[in-house]
């Protein structure tokens, strides 16, 4: 990790953050600064330039090859509600948040994550989102309809999940358009994102009108790991993630064949969670590589085990659920759980 970080700090020289997103910013406020809907919102527009070392596709849609601009490196954050990226959006209409930071080299890879259930007022893991975005991720936290389980959706849960997430229809139990669903907001919020920051290549990851599925990885916790898990069985994405989830217990679409192998998926559950055993359940049932492993009885990549679990203090049982997304703080600011999720990331 040591030698990790003194690369890191050679690579963006000067000015450049040490490691971690600034320590004052709110695990999940939604209070760090941010770029509005607004066309352009104050960005400088430095034109569109191959990052070092990619050749130059002339960008646009489709080029297949990610176009970013380095010559002002910050960190963008972005907020903007469903509506502001597609005027058919009915549901779901809180802040969607995205991050990307160009003082570090961009990965090419999309991180998809996914809040867990209601309607919350902002959408996604601020500090996640700017851990991964220090990472050279580009990350957006879509809004999505969440307000639907087991309790209402019984034994077809992941029928309820598939058309949250596609808009199909596939139950009577909940109404999914295609403009609310997962997979159309991923494509609006990447379109108006390129309006807003066109330094940041965003509609590469789009092809065809679709998400560039083999270029994202999907994540989410709670209710939001339960839906990465699905959408990794549909979808060949690069990596799934799952936070304090999944907790369909027996359900169906747990044991179903999935495109995404499931040794590109990892589960992190906290023991003090009450949801624990399930999560632990369904790590089993999603066949995840290894045994379960208590991260603080070992070191990365512990066994290379995909089924991992805290007991560090984060609370009672809602904190302690919610903390594998953000969870306690180092001494020197950063994250206590970053190397789990450098390792799920596959940003270590």
């Amino acid at each position: 990790m040591r030698l990790w970080s003194l690369m890191v700090v050679v690579l963006v020289g000067c000015g450049t953050p040490t490691g971690e997103p600034d320590a004052s910013t709110d695990v999940d406020s939604g209070t760090t600064s941010v770029f509005d809907a607004g066309v352009d919102a104050g960005l400088v527009d430095a034109g569109a330039q191959t990052d070092a070392g990619l050749p130059d596709a002339g960008g646009g849609v489709d080029s297949g090859v990610l176009i970013v601009d380095r010559t002002n490196p910050q960190i963008y954050r972005f907020q903007f509600t469903a509506a502001a990226a597609d005027p058919d959006a009915g549901t779901a209409l809180g802040n969607q948040v995205a991050a990307f930071d160009t003082r570090v080299a961009p990965r090419g890879i999309l991180v998809v994550y996914l809040h867990g259930a209601g309607a919350p007022g902002t959408c996604g893991s601020v500090a996640h989102e700017d851990f991964l975005a220090f990472r050279g991720f580009h990350v957006i936290g879509p809004c999505y309809s969440s307000n639907y389980g087991v309790g209402s959706c019984g034994n077809d849960i992941g029928g309820c999940r598939l058309e949250a997430f596609d808009g199909m229809d596939r139950t009577s139990v909940i109404a999914i358009t295609r403009s609310d669903s997962i997979e159309e907001r991923i494509v609006r919020m990447l379109r108006r994102l390129q309006t807003l920051n066109p330094q940041g290549g965003w509609e590469y990851f789009i092809v065809n009108g679709q998400p560039r599925w083999d270029h994202i990885i999907v994540s989410g916790i709670s209710h939001g790991a339960s839906t990465a898990g699905v959408i990794a069985k549909v979808r060949p994405v690069v990596r799934a993630v799952m936070l304090s989830g999944p907790l369909d217990t027996n359900q169906a679409w747990l044991t179903t064949s999935s495109i995404t192998p499931a040794d590109r998926q990892w589960g992190f559950t906290h023991s003090v969670d009450t949801q624990h055993m399930g999560h632990l359940a369904a790590f089993t049932a999603l066949m995840l590589p290894g045994t379960p492993r208590r991260i603080e009885l070992g070191a990365s990549p512990w066994n290379d085990s995909h089924r991992l679990f805290t007991s560090v203090d984060a609370g009672n049982s809602d904190q302690s659920h919610s903390s594998t997304q953000g969870g306690p703080r180092t001494p020197d600011g950063g994250y206590l759980f970053g190397p789990v999720w450098e390792l799920m990331y596959g940003a270590n």
